[in-house]
């Protein structure tokens, strides 16, 4: 109780995650006389690991990608698919996040890149800031469930399994998701009558302030949309067709994705100056210093609920669990869920894989699905506070306050949550592709 009780105390003082966590977990340290010196130790170990090398990575090349337009082509085939019905740009930024998730791996960079394409079209569809933000918010995690992900690398490294099975059931669990997400975005946006509050907007009877127009999108044919996109969607088919046929790892790949992003930024489209690229190179080492941040504070926390025996206590109610696999997988699920409020995803793989993995698959649990089951349960978490990563994203994009983006949040969070049911006790709905 104490170390969440300072870590809420520092979160409420206004605090940054990372020294909420950071913070909280030395006090608790120095307060039962443990020796301070493993901090660094902890923090560092946190972050040394050779599959972290995709991170900065994929976070870069999620800023090509946006510099580059292929972020914006991805939202214009979007919006010429599915743009006019109820909730439309609502859809259509759930669908991009999809296709760019399959391009970027990262829900951070899918939340920035995604946020910032749609921010415009969103508040002119008569959305509010919070709706807007919380669409982008819930369908950005996608990014760790579709591949390539980072998500799934290090449960390989960690349950001995392969990426590429992973990647392959990744597929049609990250679509089963993105449906579960667009059906209250239409209800919401139909109940709410946006459409009609975009008609206003469009005829000027409603004015809103420092929101770009779209006119440079307007006229693009849906034929000319798919076409500009073609490339854009090849960048899925090079990284995982290249991990399918072992031609590169998934760490590789994301060099591979960063490569096939200045090619098609700079040459093709002809976006992205070569004098830009120092300046893109610059935002994302800072984004990437930022996440390896609290990564580093989050591996730091994880030790020190290790050390006060938090997890094990509680992991312990599973090891002891008498039951069958669904009432097992029930109380893992809320276990997980519960977890992804305070700690960062990799750390609670650290400690989540080596305890439920072999109770799992003593229960007869295919590892590839427990993974998956893990990964959408550390979607979930991206999006709860006080460490929903891709929620603080959103707020920072569309210009809003995370009092206004969490009012919107319960219907995306049951969403997610009947998602994840669905994909944990239907597995024949993801595993048919092995």
């Amino acid at each position: 109780m104490l170390l969440f009780g300072l870590l809420f105390l520092l979160l409420v003082l206004g605090a940054p995650i990372a020294t909420a966590m950071g913070l909280s977990s030395l006090l608790y340290m120095l307060l039962n006389h443990i020796n301070p010196i493993s901090v660094i130790q902890s923090m560092f170990s946190g972050i040394d690991s050779a599959a972290y090398l995709a991170v900065p990575f994929f976070i870069l090349a999620g800023d090509l990608m946006n510099s580059g337009g292929i972020a914006r082509r991805i939202v214009n085939m979007a919006r010429k698919l599915v743009g006019n019905i109820h909730g439309g740009m609502g859809i259509v930024a759930i669908i991009a996040c999809m296709f760019f998730a399959a391009i970027s791996g990262s829900g951070i960079a899918t939340a920035a890149a995604i946020g910032g394409v749609m921010y415009a079209g969103m508040l002119r569809s008569g959305y509010s800031k919070g709706f807007s933000g919380i669409i982008v918010a819930a369908a950005s995690p996608i990014g760790i469930i579709i591949p390539p992900s980072i998500a799934f690398i290090i449960y390989a490294v960690l349950a001995r399994v392969s990426v590429a099975d992973l990647y392959k059931v990744g597929f049609p669990a990250g679509i089963i998701v993105g449906v579960a997400l667009i059906v209250p975005t239409f209800i919401i946006s139909w109940r709410r009558g946006y459409k009609q509050r975009a008609a206003k907007i469009a005829s000027g009877e409603i004015v809103l302030e420092d929101v770009p127009s779209l006119d440079e999108d307007k006229e693009i044919s849906l034929p000319r949309a798919v076409l500009e996109s073609l490339l854009a969607l090849g960048t899925p088919v090079v990284i995982v067709g290249g991990v399918f046929a072992g031609i590169f790892t998934p760490t590789e790949s994301a060099v591979v994705a960063v490569v096939y992003s200045i090619i098609i930024g700079v040459f093709v489209y002809k976006e992205i100056k070569p004098g830009e690229l120092p300046k893109i190179f610059r935002q994302s080492a800072r984004g990437t210093a930022g996440l390896m941040i609290i990564m580093a504070a989050a591996s730091l926390f994880a030790y020190v609920m290790v050390l006060a025996r938090i997890p094990q206590q509680v992991f312990s109610l599973v090891e002891n669990f008498k039951g069958g696999l669904i009432g097992l997988m029930l109380i893992i699920n809320l276990i997980i869920l519960v977890a992804g409020m305070f700690m960062e995803s990799g750390s609670i793989q650290y400690i989540a894989v080596p305890i439920l993995l072999p109770i799992v698959m003593a229960m007869g649990m295919d590892p590839v699905h427990f993974g998956i089951v893990l990964v959408v349960n550390l979607a979930i978490g991206m999006l709860t506070p006080p460490f929903g990563i891709t929620l603080f994203t959103s707020v920072k994009v569309f210009k809003t306050s995370i009092q206004d983006i969490s009012r919107e949040a319960i219907p995306f969070l049951v969403a997610l949550i009947i998602a994840l049911f669905i994909i944990t006790y239907c597995p024949q709905l993801i595993m048919w592709i092995l």
